[in-house]
């Protein structure tokens, strides 16, 4: 009794509050109490909902209460000691479907060959059930469900009579279940690789081996004993990075004498050494100190990969770590354009077009003018250089708060501001001289898809040449502006056209990034490293530079890629290209296989007593007659005059 008595009490107290309502709040016009009834009848329904009531129905008839869920994931095809698989004895223990009973199967491949979103968890299966109706569900699976919790709650709040029926085997197996390279590094560096390993019940305390794999070649090895069942151990491993510049694939491979499992045995990840894509790219024209100062800040602010050039002669760029060779205008115009972060040190009005055309392209550009054509071909209009020493004085705009308690006097001096048209250009950093002086030296510009900041003063590098105030202004000031060039949206790996990720799951289609070609075409050609299983796709962008390529077995791949459409400066006479790891990798036998779930009580007392029915809430009249005396009362309110 007490369900219909608060049920009861509730709608009562619901009409009540829709009388009170128009009797006290709204004004007193005519037919109110129609409205008033009109809203009772919307709360009354609602709280009908709530209370989850059923509909009565005559024998046989309204959905099946009971229901059979079969996991269908892929550790359901692996034979155990037996010789059989769980899903061959699954297929045993499932009943034949007819009226009364529902089968469903959860953790299956989709459509388009990947794999359901939810791998083996079932209470997204178990809240669709009791959705549509079911009462009792039995559960054929070999147990390894990485949402046991998740079920064991949902199973008392929705009152479900659920039973588990063990189909699995135990099985000796290894696996890895995660790979840490770095993503970024220098020639003949020194970098660790931590590899995690886990182990299945039947293989606890059993000694395996790790093989690591650099271009294919041995890299290292180590022994391990592996851990117990939802566990993981980490193996970390010592190795050099190539002399070359370029990506490594690196494989980690954990071997086990009998492991029953070969789907969890082998990761796969990259390593870019010296990339030129992507990076923090600094070009300097007219080099001075501020290079040297200026990019191990930024490195730090951004966590990018840095690399700098500095022009030594007509096109000759050389590297300012000293790696690799002397870059002509045609490699770095390449760099240039492909940064995901651009830094124009000492722009002039005789600087090369491709420099000029990069810096205006860019999403994040930094720029230094050296002169006043170089401020132009950055979008300010200035004149100068001024003379004389100026100090900061006021900084607003992004900047204002990273220069809150900066010591202004005690920060030195700057030269050669170049002065901006005070009426087209907004400064973030105002300079001053003796005599009341002053001049904006920082602009910030917003741009369509990106934007540039630029510096119209030298001498910047001065603030962090000794430990002090300078150099926590000289911090602040580039964390400033990095951080408001970096505010945009994440894009594509050097910014051109790539994989999302370059170790991809095979089977399933492959995010793509196209933030040069949004809303047009790109045709992207995949084959074997070998040369084999050639394969040309053409693929739609979305306006937000998105694509996806159809899917495509396991192994690895070579593709290049060109925009179709539209015709654009980033990408007109241009290709990508690059390397793509599809593996086939299951993290089930991670999970351990939970044979106490077949203890579980298999019913409730409401579940044992509840009646037959239809839930009232997979009908779809009562939400169209609330949707229909919403609709009346708004009507009626509207030609009564009230809002």
């Amino acid at each position: 009794m007490t369900g219909p008595l608060l049920a009861g009490v509730a709608a009562v107290a619901a009409t009540l509050f829709a009388v009170q309502v128009y009797r006290r709040r709204e004004l007193p016009i005519a037919g109110r109490g129609r409205l008033a009834a009109l809203r009772a009848a919307i709360l009354v329904g609602v709280l009908i909902l709530l209370a989850d009531l059923s509909l009565p129905t005559a024998g046989g008839d309204g959905p099946p209460r009971e229901w059979v869920v079969v996991d269908a994931s892929p550790s359901m095809e692996v034979p155990g000691p037996s010789g059989t698989s769980p899903a061959q004895r699954a297929a045993a223990e499932r009943p034949a479907d007819d009226d009364d009973l529902r089968t469903a199967d959860f953790g299956a491949p989709t459509a388009d060959g990947g794999a359901d979103e939810a791998g083996s968890r079932l209470a997204p299966v178990l809240r669709r059930a009791a959705e549509a109706g079911a009462r009792e569900i039995t559960v054929l699976s070999d147990l390894r469900l990485a949402d046991v919790p998740e079920v064991a709650a949902l199973r008392e709040s929705l009152e479900l009579a659920l039973r588990f029926v063990d189909v699995g085997e135990d099985l000796r197996s290894a696996g890895i279940a995660g790979l840490d390279v770095p993503a970024t590094g220098r020639a003949e560096e020194e970098v660790e690789v931590t590899v995690e390993v886990y182990g299945t019940a039947a293989a606890e305390g059993a000694e395996a081996r790790v093989e690591l794999l650099r271009n294919g070649e041995p890299a290292g090895e180590s022994s391990v004993r592996l851990p117990g069942p939802g566990r993981t151990v980490s193996v970390r491993l010592p190795v050099a990075l190539p002399d070359t510049a370029g990506p490594v694939l690196w494989r980690a491979r954990v071997v086990l004498e009998a492991d029953a499992v070969a789907a969890d045995d082998v990761r796969s990840a990259f390593t870019e050494v010296d990339p030129l894509e992507g990076l923090l790219a600094l070009v300097s024209l007219e080099p001075d100190w501020e290079p040297r100062f200026l990019m191990p800040v930024l490195e730090r602010v951004t966590g990018l990969p840095t690399r700098g050039w500095l022009a030594v002669g007509d096109d000759a760029f050389l590297p300012m770590d000293g790696s690799g060779g002397v870059l002509d205008d045609a490699a770095l115009s390449r760099v240039a354009q492909d940064a995901r972060f651009l830094v124009v040190h000492g722009l002039t009005g005789q600087a090369p077009a491709w420099l000029v055309r990069a810096q205006a392209e860019g999403r994040r550009v930094l720029v230094f003018p050296h002169d006043v054509e170089g401020a132009a071909a950055a979008g300010v209009t200035a004149d100068g250089p001024r003379t004389g020493e100026w100090y900061a004085a006021a900084a607003g705009g992004p900047l204002a708060a990273a220069f809150a308690g900066v010591p202004w006097a005690d920060l030195p001096p700057l030269a050669s501001p170049l002065a901006p048209d005070a009426a087209g250009t907004a400064t973030a950093l105002e300079l001053e001289r003796a005599g009341g002086l002053r001049a904006g030296v920082v602009a910030l510009q917003e741009r369509d898809g990106g934007r540039r900041a630029v510096v119209l003063a030298r001498g910047f590098w001065r603030w962090g040449f000794r430990p002090g105030p300078g150099t926590d202004a000289y911090d602040r000031l580039w964390s400033g502006v990095a951080g408001w060039l970096l505010a945009l949206d994440d894009e594509a790996p050097g910014g051109g056209l790539g994989p999302a990720e370059r170790v991809a799951p095979a089977g399933r289609p492959v995010a793509w990034w196209a933030p040069v070609a949004p809303g047009g075409t790109v045709e992207v050609v995949t084959a074997g490293v070998d040369g084999a299983g050639s394969r040309t796709d053409t693929v739609q962008v979305g306006d937000d530079g998105r694509a996806t390529l159809p899917s495509r077995e396991a192994g690895s791949y070579a593709w290049t890629a060109r925009v179709l459409a539209p015709d654009s400066l980033a990408a007109r006479d241009r290709s990508w290209s690059g390397r793509l790891e599809l593996e086939s990798h299951t993290d089930e036998f991670r999970w351990p296989r939970d044979t106490t779930l077949t203890a579980w009580d298999p019913g409730t007392d409401a579940v044992r007593t509840a009646g037959p029915g239809r839930p009232l809430r997979t009908s779809p009249w009562p939400y169209l007659l609330l949707l229909g005396l919403l609709s009346a009362e708004w009507i009626l309110r509207r030609r009564s005059g009230l809002r």
